[in-house]
Order: C-alpha cells, then sequence, then structure tokens
C-alpha cells in the first residue's frame, strides 16, 4: 500500500510514503510572515503554492495578509498550480475571497479541525479539506471521499501509516481502500502520480 501525506513539514521515513513536503514540494508566504520580503522562485517544479492564507490571531494585519494571499492566488492560476491554504479564524473572508475570484485551480484546506457545518461551507465553495491526527469526528465521517485529504502537518512522532488506520477505523473502510481513495485525490489535485515514472509499491 502506498500512504500519502498531502502536507508536511518533515521528509518521512519508508518506501511505502509519498509525502509533499512545505518548502521543498510546495512554496508560498505563510501568512505569519506576510510582512516579510519575498521573492518568487521558479515555480516550475513545485506542487502547489503554498502554505498561504489568512491567520486572524496570528501575523501582521489582516490587510497584508491579504494582499500577499491575493499574489498567490495569481501565481496559482498563472501557473496552474493548486493552493495549500492555512486559515485560522478567517473562514468567512476566505470562503468570501473564493466566491468572489473564482479561481480555476484547486484549493486545499490544510489541518482542517472544524465542525461539519464549517465542513459542508467549505465543500459547497469546492476545497479539498485535508485532515490530520487532531480532527473532529463527525466531520471526518461525512466528508466525501472525493474531497478527502490527509496529512501529518508539523507532527514528526507519529507516522502517516497510523493516521490511515484511525481514519479507515473512523469511516468504516479498509486502510487499502483509503490508500486508493487517497492515490486518486493526489492524481486529482496535484494533476500528477504519486509515484514517478510507473514505480510499485510492493506490498
Amino acid at each position: 500500500m502506498l500512504y500519502i501525506d498531502f502536507h508536511t513539514h518533515h521528509i518521512p521515513a519508508g518506501r511505502d510514503v509519498v509525502a509533499v513536503v512545505d518548502g521543498r514540494d510546495t512554496w508560498g508566504i505563510h501568512p505569519w510572515r506576510a510582512a516579510e520580503a519575498f521573492v518568487v522562485p521558479d515555480l516550475s517544479t513545485v506542487f502547489a503554492i503554498g502554505e498561504c492564507g489568512l491567520d486572524g490571531v496570528r501575523g501582521p494585519s489582516m490587510d497584508v495578509q491579504e494582499r500577499v494571499f491575493l499574489e498567490q492566488v495569481r501565481l496559482g492560476e498563472q501557473t496552474g498550480k493548486p493552493l495549500v491554504i492555512h486559515c485560522v479564524k478567517a473562514l468567512d473572508r476566505l470562503l468570501s475571497l473564493h466566491k468572489a475570484l473564482k479561481p480555476q485551480q484547486p484549493w486545499m484546506f490544510h489541518g482542517f479541525r472544524g465542525k461539519p457545518q464549517q465542513l459542508r461551507s467549505l465543500l459547497d465553495s469546492g476545497f479539498y479539506v485535508s485532515f490530520g491526527f487532531l480532527h473532529n469526528e463527525e466531520s471526518l465521517r461525512i466528508c466525501p471521499a472525493d474531497r478527502l485529504l490527509l496529512e501529518t502537518d508539523d507532527d514528526s512522532e507519529h507516522p502517516i501509516a497510523e493516521l490511515y488506520n484511525n481514519v479507515a477505523r473512523e469511516r468504516g473502510i479498509d486502510v487499502s481502500t483509503l490508500c486508493d481513495e487517497m492515490a486518486e485525490n493526489y492524481r486529482a489535485f496535484f494533476r500528477r502520480e504519486p509515484l514517478e515514472r510507473g514505480e510499485k509499491v510492493k506490498n
């Protein structure tokens, strides 16, 4: 089986894990750093733009964060890259921007811990929703399989396989089925294969 970690800050061990590593496979300006000067690198090799987004608890003013976030959205649209979104206490504004901008590239709400009502608002807007070890179990259970992503984020102590086991149990499915669903979502979100050149993972 292949375990896909859709957003992590750590390079995992094990040949059965495909990880999208922040800063290696993605590039973006985190809202906490939105007031800092930055230079856009060559984006041809990255999978996505992010983390980027809005944080109502930490970071510079929301005006500054929003201006930098809109630049990230523009880059995503220009390069055909999806966005990995960090959003804290700013969901209504995020949804409002998504509605106004009508982006063609998909957006992922990473590290989602919200309640079902918040989940539904994201799903209605077309978001993918990524869950980690800390999550609302009801939201996880009702999230459609084709919008669900899984991540370890900054948790270096628990392997992604452990999260897959937990999620499979909570959703009442086999881990192998969950792995297959995540592979399909990887292809849909990143528009690439989780393994290069058709490489196979041996069980």
